[in-house]
């Protein structure tokens, strides 16, 4: 996971500019369903997903994106598959 987290900081820095920081970022969150939320916002020219994928009451991931901003949601112990989908989508 912690490189997933090295990727996302690198692209946070990279986008700081003293102005998009304060409209946009990324968010990590917990859900009371349980789960967490991720949410990237600010990028430019990414591939939209629309993703739904039910394992089980547990595990399962929902991914929402447009080209400037990704909203997944997933189950309790889907925090690191987000975040891996979160990379692919800014790469």
């Amino acid at each position: 996971m912690s490189d997933l987290i090295d990727v996302l900081q690198n692209w946070y820095t990279s986008q700081c500019d003293d102005v998009w920081e304060h409209s946009y970022g990324v968010e990590i969150t917990n859900i009371d369903n349980p789960g967490w939320r991720v949410k990237v916002s600010g990028a430019s020219g990414r591939k939209p997903v629309d993703m739904n994928v039910e394992r089980d009451e547990e595990n399962w991931i929902t991914v929402k994106a447009i080209e400037t901003e990704f909203v997944g949601y997933g189950g309790p112990g889907n925090l690191n598959e987000l975040l891996a989908l979160v990379v692919d989508w800014l790469r």
